[in-house]
C-alpha cells in the first residue's frame, strides 16, 4: 500500500472518530475519542471476569466422568484415575454440540464411570455474586448439584431447577447422574446456568442486582432470565469496556492453543461450551464488538487455511456495522518460544527454505515465514471486503525488546527474493509491539536482589517503584525500566516511518511476575501483587502513556481487563468484576479522558 493511498485512507476517516456514522446509529460516546483497546480474558470457570449470563457456557471443558460409590465400580481405579475423573473422556457418547446422550448402565464392565460433571465458577477466590440462579434445559434425566449450591426443590420444576447458591472458592458442581430414562433420544440437552440479576429500562449495560435496586430509581426491571437469549453479555462486562476504541480477543478466541485448519471444525454457538483448547466462537467476539461499537482485534489461528481466512473475512464483514474497522492479526508472538505457534511456524519456513551452509538461522527463517503469511492471510481479507478494504488493518506484530525481530518481518528478505522483491511491509497497514514494563525484575539474576528489598520496612516497594520509573537501582544490563522502554517504542516509531506504517501496541503495561524458579518465591509474589494495588502503578501508568503519545504511537491495547493476581502475574487492570479503586484500571480511563485520540483517521494507518 503506498504512503499516498494511506493519506487517502485517512482522509476518508477524519481525526480518530468512529467514522461517519451509517444507518442512524450513535457512535457509543465514551469510545468515540479513545485512544486506548483492551485485551478480554479468555472464557475459563476460575476466571473474575464475569463475560456471560450463561454460565454453562464457559463451564470446564471437557466432561468429568464419575463414579458412583453406591453403584461400584469405583475402587480398582489407578492413579491418576480416580471417583473424582475417571478419565473415560474417550468413552462418552455426545452428541454434535457435546451433551451426553446416554450413560453406561449399572452392570456394564467396559466403562467406570456412572454420570458426568461440570465445574462452574471455581478457583475464583469467590468473586462471584451468591443469589438464586437459575438452570434451564431440555430434555429427561436427573441433573445434581453440589459445592456451593443446593437446589431449591420448592421453586424447582421440570425444565427449570432454582439453585440457592452461596459462593466460596469451590464455586458449583453440575452432575448428570441419568439421561434418557425413556431410551427415545430426549437425553438433557441445551443446559442453561443463568445468572442471578438483571437490567433496568431495557439498558443493557444498566446492571441492577435485583428488581428492588431498579425501583429505588424508579426503573423497570428485566431479569437475566429473560433476556439471556438476546443479550448474551454481562452488563458489568459492557459497562467496563464501553470506554475502549477497540477489544483485542487474543485470549477470548484461545490464539495460544489453537489448532483449528478449517472453518467447519470451528467452535460454534450452538456448542455446549465456549471454553475449549480452540476459543469461542469468532461470531460471539464479533457480537460483542458490535454490542459495544468497538473495533474488533481478532488473531487468525496459526494454522488456518486460506478458505478459513476468507470465511472469517466474510462472516467480519456480514456482522459488523458499516462504520467498524478491525484489526487482523496472524498468530501471537510467532518469535516467543513460550506458545506453539512459533514452532509450527519454523517448521513450515524449514520446509520452504532448507537448511544450507551459511544460510540463515531456524528461527530467521520462521520469522520470515511469519512475515510471508501475514501477507497472504492479509491479501485475503481485503480481496474479500473488497471496496471497504480499507477498514481492514492488516498488523504485523513485532517483538519490543529486538528490533531486530521486528524488522526482518517487514523486510521478509527470503520471501521477497521470491516475490519480485517486495517486502512484507508493502502488505500490511501497521506495526504492533508489546513495550511492557518491569520484567527484569523477576528473572533469576535480579529475583534475590529483588527479594530482599521486602526486608524493609515498606516491604520493597520504594524501591520497586523508583527502578520501575528510573532503572537506577538494579544497574541491571537490559533492564525493562520506563527509560528502556521508551527507547524501544522510540525505535520501533522509526521502524514503522520507514516503511510508512502506524506504529500499535497490541498489549503492554506492567509485567511483574516471577521468571521460572522464582515464580514460587512468595516474596516477590507478595511484592509484585502489592505493587499493582498501589497509586503509584496508577502514575507510572500516566507517564508510560504519556510517552507512548509523545513518541507517535497510535492505538494502544492494554493487557488486560480483568484478572486474579498470584504468583502468575497480575495483568488485569482489575482484580475481579466489581473492583472499585483499581489503580491500572483508573489510570487507563482518567488517559482517555484527558487525551482524546491524536491521530488522523483512527484506522490505525498513517
Amino acid at each position: 500500500m503506498s504512503l499516498a493511498t494511506r493519506w487517502l485512507i485517512a482522509l476518508t476517516f477524519p481525526l480518530c472518530s468512529l467514522a461517519s456514522l451509517a444507518h442512524g446509529q450513535a457512535a457509543t460516546p465514551a469510545n468515540t475519542l479513545s485512544p486506548l483497546g483492551m485485551n478480554i480474558s479468555g472464557l475459563a470457570y476460575w476466571s473474575t471476569e464475569w463475560p456471560l449470563l450463561d454460565e454453562m457456557k464457559r463451564g470446564r471443558f471437557r466432561w468429568l466422568t464419575q463414579c458412583n460409590r453406591p453403584m461400584g465400580g469405583c475402587d480398582h481405579l489407578q492413579a491418576p484415575a480416580s471417583d473424582w475423573d475417571t478419565r473415560e473422556q474417550s468413552l462418552l457418547d455426545l452428541d454434535p454440540n457435546g451433551w451426553v446422550r446416554s450413560l453406561p448402565a449399572a452392570g456394564d464392565a467396559l466403562a467406570n464411570y456412572r454420570a458426568v460433571a461440570t465445574l462452574l465458577l471455581s478457583g475464583n477466590g469467590a468473586s462471584y455474586p451468591s443469589g438464586q440462579y437459575t438452570v434451564l434445559y431440555d430434555g429427561e434425566g436427573r441433573l445434581e448439584y453440589a459445592h456451593d449450591a443446593v437446589r431449591n426443590s420448592a421453586l424447582s420444576q421440570p425444565g427449570r431447577d432454582v439453585l440457592d447458591v452461596k459462593a466460596s472458592n469451590s464455586g458449583i458442581l453440575l452432575r448428570i447422574t441419568a439421561t434418557d430414562p425413556k431410551k427415545t433420544g430426549n437425553y438433557l440437552r441445551n443446559i442453561r446456568v443463568i445468572w442471578p440479576g438483571g437490567i433496568c429500562n431495557g439498558d443493557p449495560f444498566d446492571y441492577a442486582e435485583s428488581a428492588e435496586a431498579c425501583q429505588a430509581w424508579a426503573g423497570v426491571y428485566t431479569p437475566f432470565t429473560e433476556i439471556y437469549d438476546t443479550q448474551r453479555f454481562h452488563p458489568l462486562l459492557l459497562r467496563d469496556l464501553r470506554p475502549y476504541r477497540a477489544i483485542r480477543f487474543m485470549d477470548l478466541l484461545a490464539t495460544n492453543t489453537n489448532t483449528l485448519v478449517e472453518w467447519a471444525d470451528r467452535p460454534r454457538l450452538e456448542h455446549a461450551r465456549w471454553s475449549g483448547p480452540n476459543g469461542a466462537p469468532l461470531e460471539l467476539a464479533l457480537e460483542l464488538a458490535v454490542k459495544l461499537n468497538a473495533d474488533p482485534w481478532i488473531n487468525l489461528p496459526v494454522r488456518a487455511s486460506d478458505d478459513y481466512t476468507i470465511q472469517a473475512a466474510r462472516l467480519a464483514r456480514t456482522l459488523l456495522k458499516p462504520h467498524q474497522r478491525i484489526y487482523v492479526e496472524y498468530a501471537n508472538e510467532v518469535w516467543n518460544d513460550a506458545f506453539g505457534a512459533g514452532a509450527w511456524v519454523q517448521q513450515q519456513a524449514i520446509q520452504r527454505w532448507p537448511d544450507r551452509s551459511g544460510g540463515p538461522s531456524s528461527f530467521t527463517r520462521r520469522i520470515n515465514g511469519y512475515g510471508q503469511r501475514t501477507v497472504e492471510l492479509c491479501a485475503l481479507w481485503k480481496q474479500e471486503w473488497g471496496l471497504e478494504r480499507s477498514r481492514v488493518v492488516c498488523v504485523m506484530g513485532g517483538m519490543s525488546a529486538n528490533a531486530w525481530v521486528s524488522e526482518q518481518a517487514l523486510q521478509c528478505p527470503l520471501w521477497a527474493a521470491e516475490n519480485g522483491g517486495h517486502a512484507c511491509a508493502e502488505g500490511v497497514d501497521a506495526l504492533a509491539i508489546a513495550p511492557y514494563f518491569g520484567h527484569h525484575l523477576g528473572i533469576t539474576k535480579n529475583a534475590g536482589t529483588v527479594a530482599e528489598w521486602t526486608t524493609r520496612e515498606d516491604g520493597g516497594l520504594n524501591l520497586l517503584f523508583q527502578e520501575l520509573a528510573q532503572g537506577d537501582v538494579l544497574n541491571s544490563p537490559g533492564n525493562l525500566a520506563l527509560p528502556t522502554v521508551n527507547a524501544q517504542i522510540a525505535r520501533h516509531r522509526a521502524l514503522a516511518d520507514r516503511y510508512g506504517l502506524a506504529l500499535l501496541a497490541y498489549e503492554g503495561g506492567q509485567h511483574l511476575a516471577g521468571i521460572g524458579s522464582a515464580q514460587n518465591d512468595s516474596r516477590l509474589e507478595t511484592l509484585f501483587t502489592t505493587a499493582n494495588r498501589d497509586p503509584r502503578m496508577g502514575d507510572l501508568y500516566a507517564a508510560y502513556l504519556a510517552n507512548w503519545r509523545q513518541q507517535g504511537g497510535q492505538l494502544f491495547v492494554a493487557f488486560n481487563s480483568v484478572g486474579r493476581y498470584g504468583k502468575y502475574g497480575s495483568w488485569g487492570a482489575k482484580e475481579h468484576q466489581t473492583q472499585t479503586g483499581a489503580p491500572k484500571h483508573d489510570a487507563l480511563l482518567r488517559f482517555i479522558a484527558a487525551n482524546p485520540c491524536w491521530w488522523p483517521g483512527g484506522a490505525g494507518v498513517k
